[in-house]
C-alpha cells in the first residue's frame, strides 16, 4: 500500500491588506459615493474619466475593498444618528435655556416648557421600566400661566 504524502490544510487564506490609494480611494468614495472621482482623489494614474471609472470598478470588485467600504458606511451611519442621552443633553440645555434660536436669541419660556415636557415624559418611562411596569403613554402638561 502506498502512504498518501498530499497534506490537507484547513487554513482560510488571511485577506490581503489594502495600500495606501486602495485606503485613501474608500475614504473618498465613502464621502462621495462616486468612484470614478475617488479614483482620482486618491492618486490613481488615469488618462481620462473613462479609464478612471474603469479602475474604480477594479477596485470595487475587490472582496476587502468591499468589507472597509461597508464598515465605514456603517460606522457614518451609526454616527449620524442621535441616541438617547444626546436627546435628553438637548433637551436638557434647551430647558436650562442654554440653546439660542436661529436668531441668536434666547429659546422662549414655550420652548423651555416643551423640552422640560419631553424631558419628564421620557423619566416618567424609564423610571416605569425600572419597576415593570409596562408603557403607560403618560402625557405631562407643564403649564406655568397663573
Amino acid at each position: 500500500m502506498a502512504k498518501d504524502n498530499t497534506k490537507t490544510t484547513n487554513k482560510t487564506p488571511k485577506p490581503k491588506k489594502l495600500t495606501i490609494k486602495e485606503k485613501a480611494f474608500i475614504r473618498e468614495y465613502v464621502k462621495s459615493g462616486n468612484g470614478t472621482q475617488s479614483v482620482i482623489a486618491a492618486g490613481y494614474d488615469c488618462k481620462n474619466d473613462n479609464s478612471a471609472s474603469t479602475r474604480a470598478n477594479q477596485i470595487l470588485r475587490k472582496s476587502e475593498v468591499q468589507a472597509e467600504i461597508s464598515r465605514l458606511m456603517e460606522k457614518k451611519e451609526k454616527s449620524s444618528i442621535m441616541d438617547a442621552q444626546e436627546v435628553m443633553e438637548l433637551f436638557s440645555a434647551i430647558a436650562r435655556g442654554e440653546v439660542k434660536d436661529q436668531f441668536g436669541l434666547d429659546a422662549s419660556l414655550n420652548d423651555r416648557l416643551k423640552a422640560m415636557n419631553e424631558i419628564a415624559k421620557r423619566t416618567v418611562d424609564i423610571e416605569n421600566r425600572m419597576k415593570g411596569i409596562p408603557d403607560s403613554n403618560v402625557s405631562i402638561k407643564l403649564d406655568w400661566t397663573d
